[in-house]
């Protein structure tokens, strides 16, 4: 313990000079004062300060004393210097979120990570791959190497690729040539967030020079579908199977071999992989040889070595390790087995692709061990250190010394115009399900053959093959010649719905166009995204029509894409194409629909023969390469002869949001067509304070005048920005002239004559533009008149497109919702599918919003009456052609849905045979009828036996549909306390599921209230299950909202959306918040009208 000299009474204050504080010496301030002033300081007030008080406390001295004047000026230079610090902070700072700071990444051993940005750098680009897996399905590790042949572009010390939860064991960077040796490596870093593997060399790599980079590492099967990755199966005789595969999403191939994984990179790739002899293993080519390479933990081993595929983006590479069986089918009659295919077009020589593979193998054989090529150059090869095990991939283009894409090597076809080879078609799966690869190979077969002869492009490989995955999270994954699809895809065709089956057809067809649209040609960017998959969506139905004459596929796209692209697109206003979409890629279904309706309007625009020349010149100029879609606009245009810009047409459409409500107006046998943006009237029902929920006396919109305002959507952001006139073809026919016409909207209006006797216009004729039309009253009622005499007048596609108009036209409250009524009249005689499934959602949708109103006991009444008579026709039987099983579900649901006691009756009455009297099982077809008609019955039996079937499906993967079917019809009870017996069941159910339970729930009367308390007191449970901000929540909450239809809903909603935060799933739940602001609009609106019309038309067509 320290003495600070006080304490000792022996010591004078002249012994000292400083006193200690905790050990510091702190130096006394002012020196020494004299006795005169001492002897002041003893007393004052007597009060005694230094020297010994009466007390016997040490008089302490040095103590820094300063004047009231002194204080304040520091006190107020100090309080000046903070305030000027925060001044810097606030305004110096970061003002948005661009403003961040340096970016200094750190490798995983600690050092800097010298490349800093996101994407590869263009210095040098793969030639070539050879890549051999070696996987152990026993230990599930994975031994694998890659030797990747580089093109130099720029010269340079360092090379950067992807890898992402790889150990790379050894490496070795070697220089070309028959005396080629080994570069020493001086640093290898990872910065696994970025996925970014960096190497350096002492040497500078010289411009337009090759090398060779070879990389030994070990790895893990992934337990779940990503990158390689293990799955299991039972077999036949029920014991537990493995095999190994690979699923890569965008930039995923980093996770299963190092690789420049970024989408505009193509390189060829030799794979070859090691398997046991009770094995296959597959990849996207052939075998060319199967060789024994010895025993391995007691194993024999072989290795398949497969043919160099074309160039191909590395997320397109796929293999699989399997004890699957087979089932194969040959080419139709019209082809030769293309088992050995021509070099490519141009190269003058025609060898087979034994030979040139042979060829190229003589020439530059694989590397398949490092340390022995590194020994034989007598070269040390340094393990490999500090680095993490996880990264990420991105791909460049292949190019080679002359700067042109890398030559093909065997299986290019000459794309000459007569193709008379095709490939052969295998599925692979366990040996119960090889009786259902039938439906997939002979479609397939059917799809791909269509498409060469269509787009005169001969398919490059001698194959395609279809892997069944048990654990697939996608229904299928198209890769050139090597197609996987989940095993719960192939269901029996006597347990799905004709709509599951037509679906199941469609996914195959959309499969055959990505070996060409993905394939051969692929996009350069993920932003691109959205050109190829709706691409693929239009052509898969285009490809699969004429070979299903009898489906009625074209309104079934019209159903599921266009019309509901117009639908959303009109009341939630999104936004463009190109400004909606995301750089990586993950778009909303909403952008694909679109732009397979733009695709839909272009072909009409250029017409059949251009159309597809267009598409086959794309694919033969982008040959094993990436393009762009100004790409595939440019040569449109030209394919146009200049008569139409179709770029600037193409530009427009998916650079500005919306699309045009064309106003047509006939006077005589005058015609006049104007554009302009589609906007729904002005909301005023949501801000007006005296609005009951009754009535609202605001003036419905004429048909032919046009809002003021913008509703307050998403695209409003867009207001300011003046709209150009979109360019596109306008197709009409007339009653007196079946034959469409067509003409071109652009910057001016339209105006053209007619025959005098002409009493309709229909325009938009076979439904192939993206756009809404309104006409004036009389030219609706003429098409109305029409109509009700014979509605065959009008094609299929026509009729739907009128209902489409007339419904989404006055849900905008841009039509009086008098001629939607009068428009329906018709439909008792309705035959086809599509226009009547069309109109009987519409009327769900009223359903649900008007369910409180006062018009809705009236509404239904009406709405009961007319589908009683098209039930009496299609009946209760599942039999006929493929459009009647169709419409025959649409039907008999909706009628049960409005509670048509007899229909209710008829449901209860087919469950309650199955169930207790062995009566015949329910067709899929009418399952859903059957159990939502028995629910609604109120007889707690038929609640339960749902709810049990609904228990045991869970169980299997391969019954969704179904499960589906059951969780709508157990929410659709009146029961109350079934209801909340449901929604206790909720919060353990997928997001999917939830999804459906909740929106089935908040559709009934009871259940509204019911579905919000429920979200109000799971909110946490849920954000915290689903996700802060995600679009996951954000879907539950539309789910339980969409169909709101009073002020209080939508003020319920603004509130919910609020709690919400921030997040991705924010933009879902803006554009619910427009269509409820739109319900309630359109409710205050057109509810008055709604009853007058019901009130005065029901009695008079009983």
């Amino acid at each position: 313990m320290l003495c600070c000299g006080f304490c000792c009474g022996n010591m004078s204050k002249r012994d000292y000079k400083v006193a200690t504080t905790d050990g510091i010496e702190l130096e006394p301030l002012g020196g020494e004062k004299s006795d005169k002033e001492k002897d002041k300081e003893k007393q004052t007030n007597g009060v005694t300060f230094g020297g010994e008080s009466s007390g016997g406390r040490q008089t302490r001295t040095g103590v820094a004393v300063c004047s009231q004047r002194r204080a304040l000026l520091v006190a107020g230079i100090v309080l000046g210097s903070l305030l000027l610090t925060a001044i810097i902070i606030a305004y110096a700072g970061p003002q948005n979120e661009n403003n961040t700071q340096p970016f200094n990444p750190i490798a995983t051993n600690g050092e800097p990570f010298p490349w800093l940005e996101k994407t590869l750098p263009s210095s040098a680009r793969p030639m070539r791959y050879m890549v051999t897996i070696h996987p152990n399905l026993t230990t599930l590790d994975v031994k694998g190497q890659v030797t990747i042949d580089l093109y130099i572009e720029k010269e340079t010390n360092f090379i950067v690729l992807h890898i992402q939860d790889l150990n790379v064991t050894e490496k070795a960077l070697v220089t070309p040539g028959p005396k080629g040796y080994a570069l020493k490596i001086v640093k290898v870093l990872e910065f696994p967030p970025r996925q970014q593997l960096y190497i350096e060399v002492k040497e500078k790599l010289k411009k337009k020079s090759n090398y060779t980079l070879n990389l030994r590492w070990y790895s893990k099967l992934n337990p779940e579908p990503e990158g390689f990755y293990v799955d299991q199966y039972e077999s036949f005789n029920g014991r537990e199977r493995l095999l190994a595969a690979t699923v890569f999403r965008p930039n995923g191939a980093r996770r299963a071999f190092p690789c420049f994984d970024e989408p505009h990179i193509r390189a060829p790739f030799r794979v070859s992989v090691f398997r046991d002899r009770f094995h296959i293993g597959l990849s996207n080519s052939i075998v060319h040889t199967t060789e024994d390479v010895g025993f391995y933990m007691g194993t024999g081993l072989l290795r398949d070595d497969f043919i160099e595929t074309p160039p191909l983006p590395a997320d397109a590479v796929a293999w699989v390790v399997s004890d699957f069986q087979r089932e194969s089918l040959q080419p139709s009659a019209a082809y030769i087995p293309t088992t050995m295919a021509p070099a490519t077009a141009g190269s003058g020589k025609k060898p087979s692709q034994l030979s040139n593979y042979s060829q190229m193998k003589s020439k530059n054989p694989p590397v398949r061990n490092i340390t022995a090529l590194t020994h034989s150059l007598n070269v040390n090869l340094t393990p490999f250190q500090n680095v993490s095990t996880t990264t990420t991939t991105v791909l460049p283009l292949i190019i080679n010394g002359n700067g042109k894409p890398s030559n093909l090597t065997s299986l290019s076809q000459s794309t000459s115009s007569s193709i008379k080879r095709a490939p052969s078609y295998t599925f692979y799966a366990p040996r119960d399900l090889l009786q259902r690869s039938s439906f997939i190979l002979h479609t397939s077969r059917d799809v791909l053959e269509y498409l060469q002869n269509w787009l005169d492009i001969s398919y490059p490989l001698t194959k395609v093959d279809f892997v069944a995955l048990p654990s697939l999270d996608r229904n299928m994954i198209s890769s050139l010649g090597l197609v996987t699809l989940k095993t719960s895809f192939l269901t029996d065709p006597n347990s799905i719905t004709s709509e599951q089956n037509q679906y199941s057809a469609l996914r195959i067809a959309e499969a055959m166009v990505r070996q060409f649209f993905g394939g051969i040609t692929s996009r350069k960017v993920l932003k691109d995204v959205w050109l190829w998959e709706g691409l693929i969506q239009y052509l898969g139905i285009h490809a699969l029509a004429p070979l299903q004459n009898s489906w009625p596929l074209r309104e079934m796209y019209l159903l599921k894409m266009a019309t509901a692209a117009l639908d959303i697109d009109a009341i939630q206003g999104w936004d463009s194409i190109m400004n909606g979409t995301r750089h990586d890629g993950n778009n909303e279904e909403f952008f694909v629909q679109k732009t397979a309706a733009i695709f839909s309007m272009l072909h009409t625009a250029i017409g059949e023969d251009r159309f597809r020349g267009c598409l086959g010149t794309f694919l033969k100029l982008n040959r094993f390469r990436t393009a762009e879609p100004t790409d595939l606009w440019t040569i449109c245009t030209k394919k146009a002869n200049g008569s139409k810009n179709i770029k600037d047409m193409m530009t427009l459409w998916t650079h500005q949001p919306g699309f045009p409500l064309l106003t047509v107006t006939k006077l005589g046998n005058s015609i006049s067509i104007s554009q302009r943006p589609f906007k729904p009237a002005e909301f005023l029902a949501i801000h007006d304070d005296s609005y009951d929920g009754n009535n609202y006396n605001k003036t419905t919109v004429n048909a032919t005048d046009m809002p003021s305002t913008v509703a307050p959507t998403q695209a409003s952001k867009h207001k300011n920005v003046p709209h150009l006139k979109w360019i596109f073809p306008v197709t009409y026919v007339t009653d007196i002239n079946n034959v469409s016409e067509t003409l071109w909207m652009q910057n001016v209006d339209v105006t053209f004559n007619v025959p005098e006797n002409v009493k309709w216009i229909k325009v938009n004729a076979i439904q192939n533009g993206y756009y809404r039309v309104v006409y004036n009253d009389d030219n609706w009622a003429g098409l109305i008149e029409e109509l009700s005499i014979n509605p065959r007048r009008f094609s299929s596609e026509d009729r739907l497109g009128l209902l489409s108009d007339a419904f989404t036209l006055c849900h905008a409250n841009l039509l009086p919702c008098e001629i939607t009524m009068n428009m329906i009249q018709y439909l008792p005689s309705e035959t086809h599918y599509g226009p009547m499934a069309l109109a009987v959602r519409h009327l769900e949708k009223w359903r649900r919003i008007l369910k409180y109103s006062e018009c809705f006991l009236m509404l239904s009444e009406f709405i009961k009456m007319k589908i009683s008579t098209v039930m009496e026709k299609v009946g209760w039987i599942d039999e006929g052609d493929v459009a009647t099983r169709l419409m025959r579900p649409e039907v008999l649901l909706s009628s049960v849905l409005w509670e048509d006691i007899d229909s209710i009756t008829k449901a209860k009455n087919m469950l309650n045979q199955y169930l207790y009297y062995n009566g015949s099982g329910i067709s899929p077809n009418l399952r859903e009828v059957v159990y939502t008609g028995s629910i609604l019955s109120g007889e707690y039996i038929y609640w339960q036996h749902c709810w049990e079937r609904f228990v045991t499906l869970q169980r299997t993967s391969e019954t969704f549909v179904e499960r589906m079917q059951l969780l709508r019809a157990l929410g659709r009870t009146k029961d109350a306390w079934l209801q909340n017996r449901l929604l206790s069941h909720v919060t353990m159910l997928p997001t999917e599921e939830v999804v459906q339970v909740l929106k089935a729930i908040a559709g009934t009367p009871t259940g509204g209230a019911m579905a919000c308390r429920f979200l109000q007191a799971k909110w946490f449970e849920l954000e915290k299950r689903l996700g802060p901000g995600t679009i996951s929540f954000a879907k539950v909450i539309s789910a339980i909202t969409q169909y709101g239809a009073t002020k209080f809903d939508y003020d319920e909603l603004k509130s919910l959306v609020h709690r919400f935060g921030r997040g991705q799933g924010m933009s879902v739940l803006n554009m619910t918040l427009s269509s409820v602001a739109s319900n309630v609009e359109w409710v205050a609106r057109s509810q008055t009208a709604l009853y007058k019309w019901v009130e005065s038309n029901l009695h008079s067509h009983r």
